[in-house]
């Protein structure tokens, strides 16, 4: 059975998947393609390109899979968020009369018509799949945890008007168990601070997260909780912060932004808002888990991007192992819904872990040569790449390297990589300056699976999203000596803990260098320039190794030289 997993433009990072019997074999995100970051246009691009990545005619796809519901299907959800508004306007009429006055935009946003996929495809078999429920199904079929009873939790800013769900996953299904309003969307109050300290909603969190190591997460942490009950998650805002989470980024939610901020330095603000998360989401889930009586964990959802808060949940006493989706935001609604379809269809689905991920466009030999050939750029075809590459990084060269199949979500996992050596701390300051980027977390490091426990004592070998760099771990102090550069100033890292089974290529240039220094680990940074998604093609990675003026680039099986001014 072939099925297209589509998100098409509901939501952030428009996507395809190709989902065959029950096996994710191609997916590719829009923005890939457009070359404009978290790209939100149909993805009529990606789906072409998923079907040549595949080799699959789309004459033979059975069936095709939207994530989110369709207009009508939507009703329950608007009407029960309906009645919330109504019950925090009691509290607040400025918050009621600001919410109804915006209702006809989201009918007309409701009742606005699924676009059908292009050519033959518009006459297969149309489903839709719920917002979370295609996170959910991202997160459990393609997890380790097969023949075990499994939380499923996903968090977000807001799908389908619901910022959050708790699933049952066992025996090949998932059995839904609550839903969490928008109304009190922890994820879009994260948001709209991210916009109050001057960075991009959805985009930039991240730099949030970095920033929070620098500051007190009080008085702001004390001043959110104020507004808060911790013990009633359908209420957990009251209307103070319920105007930020209705329109969190309009006047009405900054002013209130701007007022439990006030008198704050933004680092102070950053620990604050991370601090918050972290204590609420980590007593819910301790709460979820022990009400569903499991030790395992599986989570999607963009809140999941946050890897200090999936620390935290690893580090729970109900929590035996923690799998995040490798694609965690949006860009993996495709996937979900496709593998919620085809478990529909067939009855079931036994999870089936997803070994790798290297599911884009694929940089070959000959893809590689005719790019070179363009640029004009003198080239050289190594017979021990490996050695040479490790020789290059230690003598404090930067590499990139743009091989094999893209990867799939926002980690660069070695096929779209630049490394560094990790032993100058300074490299955070001059490496982004490269790539015109504003960072506050460290690079972080990819390390061999063989010497991770010695550098980060917590990590043990089934921690499957260790290797996908979705998760922090305290560092060792071997590690503060021996990789500083990825060291964050909180004394945690993101590392990439690789086998030699899920990337031989990219492994054997880690053990080279390794068998040079004894450092079994370097720098793994995603190879782009500042505000543009991660190099797809041998041409783009060409120009991002010239513009940024690294040292050397690995393209396909061949590698180049920075050239002479």
């Amino acid at each position: 059975m072939i099925i297209l997993g589509i998100n098409d433009g509901n939501y952030h990072n428009t996507a395809a998947s190709l989902v065959v019997d029950g096996r994710v074999v191609a997916s590719v995100e829009e923005e890939r393609l457009s070359r404009v970051k978290m790209d939100n246009r149909y993805p009529r691009q990606a789906i072409v390109e998923v079907f040549r990545i595949a080799r699959i005619d789309p004459r033979n796809v059975d069936l095709v899979a939207l994530s989110g519901l369709n207009p009508w299907a939507q009703r329950p959800f608007l009407n029960r968020l309906f009645r919330h508004i109504a019950e925090a306007g009691k509290e607040d009429w400025a918050l009621r009369a600001f919410y109804w006055q915006r209702q006809p935009e989201r009918y007309l946003r409701l009742l606005r018509p699924r676009r059908k996929p292009p050519g033959l495809l518009a006459k297969k078999p149309l489903a839709t799949v719920e917002h979370h429920l295609a996170h959910a199904a991202s997160a459990y079929y393609v997890s380790p945890f097969s023949d075990e009873r499994v939380a499923v939790i996903t968090l977000d800013g807001s799908g389908d008007f619901s910022w959050g769900s708790v699933w049952l996953g066992e025996h090949g299904r998932l059995r839904h168990v609550s839903r969490l309003h928008a109304l009190n969307s922890i994820g879009l109050l994260y948001s709209a601070v991210t916009v109050y300290l001057g960075f991009k909603a959805t985009r930039h969190e991240g730099k949030v997260l970095g920033l929070a190591a620098y500051g007190n997460p009080e008085p702001l942490c004390s001043r959110l909780l104020a507004h808060v009950n911790r013990d009633d998650w359908d209420h957990l805002f009251d209307a103070r912060l319920a105007r930020v989470t209705l329109r969190q980024f309009a006047p009405l939610g900054q002013d209130v932004i701007r007022a439990l901020c006030s008198g704050l330095s933004r680092e102070d603000v950053a620990a604050g808002i991370q601090a918050f998360t972290e204590l609420l989401i980590t007593e819910w889930v301790q709460r979820q888990m022990q009400a569903l009586n499991v030790r395992k964990l599986a989570v999607a959802g963009g809140v999941f991007a946050n890897v200090k808060l999936n620390q935290r949940l690893l580090a729970l006493p109900e929590v035996d192992n923690l799998y995040v989706h490798p694609n965690m935001g949006d860009g993996g609604l495709a996937t979900g819904a496709a593998l919620e379809m085809h478990a529909r269809q067939v009855g079931r689905l036994e999870p089936r872990l997803l070994e790798r991920v290297y599911l884009g466009t694929v940089i070959d030999r000959q893809a590689a040569l005719a790019a070179l050939r363009d640029a004009g750029l003198e080239y050289e075809e190594p017979e021990h790449m490996p050695a040479v590459v490790a020789s290059l990084l230690a003598e404090g060269k930067v590499v990139a390297r743009a091989a094999g199949g893209m990867e799939y979500g926002p980690r660069a996992l070695g096929n779209r990589t630049v490394m560094a050596a990790c032993n100058d701390p300074s490299i955070n300051q001059w490496l982004n300056k490269k790539f015109e980027r504003t960072e506050f977390m460290p690079f972080a490091p990819v390390i061999l699976e063989e010497y991770a426990a010695d550098y980060f004592p917590a990590w043990r070998p089934d921690h499957i999203a260790a290797r996908f760099m979705t998760i922090t771990y305290d560092a060792s102090e071997l590690a503060r000596q021996r990789i500083p550069a990825a060291i964050h100033v909180d004394g945690t890292a993101r590392p990439q803990v690789i086998r030699r089974q899920d990337n031989p290529d990219y492994y054997d240039i880690i053990d080279a260098y390794r068998a040079r220094t004894g450092v079994p680990s370097v720098i793994n940074t995603s190879f782009n320039m500042h505000e543009e998604p991660i190099v797809r093609t041998a041409e783009e990675a060409v120009r991002a190794f010239l513009s940024a003026g690294l040292d050397a680039l690995i393209l396909g099986p061949f590698l180049v030289r920075r050239p002479q001014a």
